[in-house]
């Protein structure tokens, strides 16, 4: 179930919950995209997800939130604490808090990075009044890995939200794999759209409160490495009590 990139991810996500836009159609400052590729690099220093099931290891990653508020243009990060899910959006992680490691210093003051915090925010429609709000912008980096004797699963939890308004990935590589469709369900669990993410910054976004999403597993193409997955995603949730020192 292939489906269309769409212009007007604004209008999309308003209309039907999910867009997507191929990394060429980014519309980010050339300068800025420059540093793509030292962004990238940052995957090579994740580790190990302590809390996967059965001593599976086919998932690394590092976390962090951003304090946002978009009308003064301020980002400011947060105080490192473990991250929860609730139970009931995730059956496979949730009800617990996870220790999760924080992003590096070079992976925080990547201007990319910073930069994509703004950009991606700039597509969500959003109530004129939660612009002179603060948002909560949960930053992940993830490292699926797919093993001859392993499948690499992105969403072991299946179709899910994640308990923000808005949230975006972006494609950071993509090496030896093969699968690792992005899927889009409703609330009733129809899947309704099913896309690949290929090239480095190729971007999803979605909202949240409309719409599930769950990523398929990867497997490899090639028995003698591994396959690699590295996606960033960004979720934000507007939160007027969040002050300055949270």
């Amino acid at each position: 179930m292939e489906d269309r990139a769409v212009p007007n991810a604004r209008e999309e996500l308003r209309t039907r919950g999910y867009a997507r836009v191929p990394a060429a159609e980014l519309t980010i400052d050339p300068e800025l995209r420059r540093f793509e590729a030292d962004l990238a690099k940052e995957w090579e220093n994740l580790e190990v997800d302590q809390y996967l099931k059965n001593g599976a290891r086919f998932r690394e990653r590092r976390y962090d939130r951003f304090r946002y508020v978009p009308a003064t243009d301020s980002v400011r990060l947060r105080p490192h604490r473990p991250y929860f899910q609730s139970a009931e959006v995730n059956d496979y992680g949730g009800g617990i808090e996870r220790s999760v490691p924080p992003l590096t210093a070079s992976t925080v003051q990547n201007p990319l990075l910073q930069a994509l915090i703004r950009w991606n925010f700039e597509h969500f429609p959003v109530e004129p009044e939660q612009l002179h709000q603060p948002w909560d912008v949960q930053c992940h980096q993830f490292r699926i890995i797919g093993r001859a004797e392993e499948l690499g699963e992105p969403t072991p939890e299946g179709p899910h939200r994640d308990e923000v308004h808005f949230g975006a990935i972006h494609l950071m590589s993509r090496t030896n794999a093969s699968g690792g469709f992005s899927q889009v369900y409703t609330k009733d669990q129809e899947l309704v759209a099913e896309f690949q993410l290929q090239n480095t910054m190729d971007t999803m976004f979605w909202a949240d409160e409309m719409i599930l999403h769950a990523v398929t597993p990867i497997t490899v193409v090639d028995d003698s490495t591994p396959a690699v997955r590295d996606v960033l995603i960004m979720g934000y949730r507007c939160d007027p009590t969040l002050g300055e020192d949270d």
